[in-house]
């Protein structure tokens, strides 16, 4: 019975439940073209605007780089550089050994420059920069038979002062990572030195256009909308180095091997970063061959170490200002302390030898300095011990990073009872140890940019750090942004910076001085000679100075590896440096006063 009713319900309802069932099969069917028309239509434009459409990024001028008298250190050449863009290349595969042939060279190099960022990308790949003329010239007349292959506009940075190219630095490729962080720039980064420390300044900002392609990749015109956005160059940057003087700085080290700093002890602007030896920067400007890499990294010589901010040396006698500035500050060497020298110093089982075999006879403080007995100086350390130096180090900067704007600055080393005995283990060294660390010897190692800040503070009681920009300029609307100085003063008696003042003008300008033949009549100078212990070799050569005696306008450390005598390697450097310097500065202040009147 039930089942017969419910089959009779069926015969009398179910042609309603057909057209129910289909409004609601139509039902849905219309909500969802509503939402697929309406609802979803911007996200599906912006997929086909994607297939048909792509967008171009427009690398903008990266900034030039100028020297304190506006020098062009740096300045951008035009080429253009035949990229790849992997997804369109992925489906024409053909081509590839047709441009190897084209190229001369392996196709299996091209794939696998393509596929260094991966080959699902639009992300222009570079192939080659800088394309011979004649190479240009026929791929431009056949490039509709190589799809996925386009030429680019670029700047290749030209470096017509290769002296500086340990400050400069370098570009080069950007990673898949800065590609893609970068909004699809595919040109060049900072790598090394001041273009990398300024890229947020340098490299500006990137603009952009619109082209429409067919469904091979290739490009069928620009659109105007969306418009195009122009790129933003980068800032010019203005340094404070000299351009001329650190070429003469680099001729007065005739090919030796080494580092010199100078700098205006009054504001820390540096004025020659010099570091030998050194190589060609446009190598990173293009695709570098492996095995010009492999040249670069094996060299003996090691021209990538930035000696001047990252070589580390013993700083020999160089250092003896800063132990008898604690000695004095300590109370240990009062204007009464004198020491005997007879060439050398029993300590223990061993003898200490003074580099004056016939040794100095007494020594007062004054001395100490001018003729540089090492005696005195054992003494000294063994009185104040490791971590009274490492203090009084600290003072003059030694022993931590200057702050300057390059990047890899190493921190250097003044040995405290902890780090000796981390080294040797707890209370595992001597005090032989000590001894050798009053002369700058042993664990103590410093860097060359640190040796003129210390110098600096000598000189004008005030510890500044170094810099290299002075300013940067937007060549479009002006605006300057000035870097400003740092200036501190040191922690030390100016009552002790004079006797270590005196002590160094003494080197340079009184019979028994180090320097002593190197003085100059009409010019007073001030510096300190070193000889730094080298287990690889001869010893390394050491000066630190500044000038003039009374008025200081610039300070200067120089280490010449390999140079045996700080007197006759590093400080003929040093002084013809200051000389040249001083007499250009005079010369510019006479030409300034004769405009004014």
């Amino acid at each position: 019975m039930l089942y017969s009713e419910r089959s009779s319900w069926w015969r009398d309802n179910r042609g309603w439940v057909y057209i129910i069932g289909a409004i609601l099969l139509f039902g849905i069917i219309e909500i969802r073209l509503f939402s697929i028309q309406v609802i979803d239509r911007p996200d599906f434009l912006k997929v086909a605007a994607t297939n048909r459409v792509r967008a171009e990024v427009i690398e903008p001028a990266r900034g030039r780089i100028f020297d304190r008298t506006g020098q062009l250190l740096v300045e951008n050449r035009p080429l253009y550089t035949l990229c790849a863009l992997p997804w369109t290349v992925k489906r024409n595969p053909g081509t590839i050994i047709s441009l190897a042939s084209v190229l001369e060279t392996d196709a299996d190099q091209i794939r696998r420059r393509i596929g260094v960022r991966g080959w699902n990308t639009f992300y222009p790949t570079p192939l080659q920069r800088d394309l011979p003329f004649e190479k240009l010239a026929y791929l431009e007349t056949v490039k509709r038979d190589y799809p996925g292959f386009e030429f680019r506009y670029e700047a290749k940075r030209s470096y017509p002062h290769p002296e500086t190219v340990h400050i400069l630095g370098y570009v080069g490729e950007r990673s898949q990572d800065e590609a893609r962080k970068g909004r699809g720039r595919f040109g060049l980064i900072g790598r090394k030195g001041i273009e990398l420390v300024y890229e947020k300044w340098l490299g500006g900002e990137p603009g952009v256009r619109y082209q429409q392609v067919d469904v091979s990749g290739r490009i069928t015109g620009v659109l105007t909308d969306p418009p195009p956005i122009d790129a933003e160059p980068g800032w010019d940057i203005h340094l404070n180095i000299d351009a001329e003087l650190q070429r003469y700085a680099c001729e007065l080290m005739e090919g030796r091997t080494g580092a010199v700093v100078a700098l205006d002890p009054r504001n820390g602007k540096l004025l020659v970063l010099l570091s030998l030896p050194d190589y060609d920067p446009s190598l990173f400007a293009g695709v570098m061959p492996e095995d010009v890499w492999n040249e670069l990294t094996t060299d003996p010589g090691h021209p990538l170490i930035n000696r001047a901010v990252q070589g580390l040396y013993p700083p020999g006698s160089t250092f003896k200002m800063a132990i008898l500035a604690a000695a004095i500050e300590e109370g240990i060497a009062d204007e009464n302390y004198s020491v005997t020298c007879r060439g050398g110093m029993q300590l223990g089982r061993r003898w200490f030898k003074c580099w004056n075999k016939a040794g100095h006879g007494t020594v007062g403080r004054l001395k100490s300095i001018q003729q540089s007995c090492d005696v005195f100086y054992y003494r000294l350390g063994l009185a104040l011990e490791e971590d009274r130096i490492e203090k009084y180090c600290r003072l003059f900067g030694l022993g931590r990073e200057t702050g300057i704007d390059l990047d890899s600055e190493s921190p250097a080393i003044i040995p405290s009872t902890q780090y000796l005995d981390r080294k040797y283990g707890k209370g595992k060294w001597t005090r032989g140890q000590l001894a050798n660390i009053g002369i700058g010897q042993g664990d103590v190692l410093v860097t060359p940019v640190q040796l003129a800040v210390f110098t600096a503070a000598i000189s004008t009681g005030f510890l500044v750090k170094p810099r290299l920009a002075e300013k940067l300029v937007n060549p479009v609307s002006g605006k300057i942004y000035s870097i400003d100085a740092d200036i501190k003063p040191v922690k030390i008696s100016e009552k002790t910076l004079k006797i270590l003042r005196e002590g160094m003008r003494m080197v340079l300008n009184e019979p028994g001085g180090t320097a002593y033949w190197l003085r100059r009549d009409d010019i007073i100078m001030a510096g300190k000679t070193g000889t730094s212990q080298n287990p690889h070799g001869e010893d390394h050569g050491l000066f630190v100075g500044y000038a003039p005696f009374d008025d200081p306008c610039i300070a200067v450390a120089v280490v010449v590896e390999h140079g045996e005598h700080g007197s006759t390697s590093a400080a003929p450097v040093a002084v013809r440096l200051m000389d040249r310097y001083l007499r250009v500065e005079v010369e510019s202040a006479k030409k300034l006063g004769s405009s004014l009147h």
